[in-house]
């Protein structure tokens, strides 16, 4: 689900009398969560030494953001610890930043980027918030913010539920991604090169990223004009 001025990819609405209110809730839910997003982007812009802290914020309308509603059904334990299939393999958002709600079930895990192929729970927390690094967020940054890599795998052993099959409890999660608008421009930052940190990455568009990224997992969709976001 997006802004409702997306017109790449309009939302699709189950009808009002089917679930009463729930558009109305959820497009309250998707500007509160960029006003959030706004919050974290200030914070960031002043943590990487930007003089100006809305800096990063001028690049996000809002209107090119997406959420999405998760829901991981229940799957035999045995096929996640064989690994004959994962919930999500490991993989990094195409977007700015992502802010992730997550029930209890756990099983999300990110990869520490001081061992890499090592992941680490990310235990779920009461009305906490994961906040993940994007893949645009650390251009901008010359590799000061990686982007974060992260899957879902196997809940704790506590979730793995009794019975002759040894099924995993469903997991349900919402995650919002952040992304700059189209049109937007991700260079390396000043504040974040030097003589000896040059740029390591080129000037690049939103959209131009999204479409080379796209054509990497969707080469049959990604060449079509308008194919909006994938993330």
């Amino acid at each position: 689900m997006g802004s409702e001025e997306d017109s790449y990819q309009p939302n699709v609405w189950i009808p009002e009398e089917t679930l009463p209110g729930f558009r109305s809730f959820m497009m309250e839910f998707y500007w509160e969560c960029f006003a959030v997003a706004n919050d974290i982007l200030r914070a960031i812009s002043v943590g990487i030494g930007l003089q100006d802290e809305s800096h990063l914020i001028k690049f996000h309308s809002g209107h090119n953001n997406q959420v999405r509603l998760l829901h991981y059904p229940p799957l035999p334990a045995a096929a996640l610890e064989n690994e004959q299939c994962a919930r999500m393999p490991a993989h990094t958002d195409w977007s700015s930043i992502t802010m992730l709600f997550q029930d209890e079930c756990g099983g999300l895990e990110v990869e520490d980027i001081k061992r890499p192929g090592q992941f680490i729970p990310a235990t779920p927390i009461k009305n906490a918030i994961v906040m993940n690094v994007g893949d645009l967020l650390q251009r901008w940054s010359n590799d000061n913010l990686r982007s974060t890599s992260h899957r879902v795998t196997m809940p704790p052993l506590a979730d793995r539920l009794e019975g002759p099959n040894r099924m995993v409890r469903e997991r349900y999660s919402i995650p919002y991604f952040i992304s700059p608008d189209p049109t937007s421009v991700i260079e390396c930052l000043p504040s974040c090169t030097s003589p000896n940190n040059p740029s390591k990455y080129l000037p690049i568009t939103q959209s131009e990223y999204n479409r080379i990224r796209a054509m990497m997992h969707y080469p049959d969709k990604a060449a079509e004009p308008g194919s909006g976001n994938v993330y």
